[in-house]
């Protein structure tokens, strides 16, 4: 394979990542909306900055080679977008 061709394949191969992880994100959002529906009807806060510390530790105990530093903001954005949408969905 030229270095042509290995550069397009790897490509796709990102491409298909990446679909997945929209996919599992949107997954991750449809499970947050139904959590704020829960925790509106038994009248809990939506923010639960415990879970969301739990979360960001977890992410210091996992073994990668992706930098834990930014795994942190990726996830605290993540958070923040479902936050939103139950905020919106309220």
């Amino acid at each position: 394979m030229d270095e042509e061709n290995k550069l397009y394949y790897l490509r796709e191969e990102i491409d298909s990542i990446d679909a997945e992880l929209i996919t599992l994100l949107e997954s991750r959002l449809k499970l947050t909306d139904e959590i704020g529906k829960v925790k509106s009807s038994i009248k809990k806060p939506l923010l639960d900055e415990s879970r969301e510390k739990n979360i960001i530790d977890r992410i210091e105990s996992i073994q990668t080679d992706y930098p834990k530093k930014e795994l942190k903001k990726l996830f605290k954005l993540i958070m923040s977008t479902s936050l939103k949408k139950q905020i919106d969905n309220e």
